[in-house]
């Protein structure tokens, strides 16, 4: 396993330190603005004991079959019942959010995307909910004002439409490669897969912008990137606000596929973008979730 590293290097070699690589400050940017996740940069080819390269995982479908054996365990201890198809839509949409949610927050935070081939990518689990997430700085597509245009692994895009394209393009790669070795193991069809994969990217971004306190700031992203079908994602962006009955608005999204929360035994209130709901339960749901 490549050695997992703080944006700042603090475990690279006692050699005379190459310059930083752009990347690593736009991913301790993203870190320190995200409280409910980690990301670091990949560094070199050490050993780091718990993480996961990507493009090893893909190498061993097994390793997913042990992933969500652990996820029906953990949710065992406290549910009892676990259906089979809860911890896999557990697995499909944590895996996804390892691309999806990188390129999303960098895009959001730095108007930079990086190269998001499973090579460059590694997480954590802790103890199986998906937890932390590196980066091995590479190629990155950036804008013609970006101080970092001239590096050598710079590709310089006209606008931010093209870079939202980008970003698209490369999270739609690596979710194909998941999708060839995940999706014969579980019971769920293609446009349910693919629809996963539009899930986590327009969360992503919502997430985002959420991250700064800034829902719209993070809802204009997704309305960038997922402005309109690409195929073969599976909608534009469903970002948008509802209104609930003491008529604050919440910006929220509506989900295309499902991560099966609700069929554990004794959940009696689904999640608040979960598909099964319309837009009155939903604004119930958030605001009542405001208030805790």
């Amino acid at each position: 396993m490549p050695r997992v590293t703080t944006a700042a290097g603090s475990a690279r070699s006692a050699a005379p330190a190459a310059p930083p690589h752009p990347m690593d400050a736009s991913i301790c940017v993203v870190d320190r603005a995200v409280d409910w996740m980690s990301w670091r940069v990949l560094d070199g080819d050490g050993a780091g004991d718990g993480w996961f390269r990507c493009d090893e995982v893909l190498g061993d479908p097994s390793f997913f079959t042990c992933w969500r054996a652990t996820i029906a365990r953990r949710l065992a201890e406290r549910y009892h019942q676990v259906p089979e198809r809860t911890p896999a839509g557990f697995a499909l949409q944590w895996y996804l959010g390892v691309p999806a949610y990188t390129g999303a927050m960098v895009f959001h935070h730095a108007r930079r995307v990086p190269e998001l081939e499973p090579g460059r990518l590694a997480f954590r689990l802790e103890p199986a909910w998906l937890d932390t997430i590196a980066l091995r700085p590479g190629r990155f597509w950036c804008l013609p004002d970006d101080p970092g245009r001239a590096h050598a692994d710079a590709v310089v895009v006209a606008d931010e439409i093209g870079l939202a394209a980008v970003l698209r393009r490369q999270v739609v790669a690596h979710a194909a490669r998941f999708l060839r070795v995940y999706g014969p193991t579980v019971r769920f069809g293609p446009r349910t897969q693919w629809a996963a994969v539009t899930d986590a990217l327009d969360t992503g971004l919502l997430m985002a912008g959420r991250s700064r306190g800034n829902d719209e700031a993070g809802v204009a992203d997704a309305r960038l990137v997922l402005a309109d079908r690409h195929e073969p994602l599976t909608s534009a962006s469903t970002t948008r606000t509802v209104v609930d009955d003491s008529g604050r608005a919440h910006w929220t999204r509506e989900r295309r596929s499902c991560c099966f929360y609700y069929a554990l035994p004794g959940v009696e209130q689904p999640c608040a973008t979960c598909p099964r709901v319309d837009d009155t339960e939903r604004a119930r749901i958030l605001r009542e979730l405001s208030a805790t």
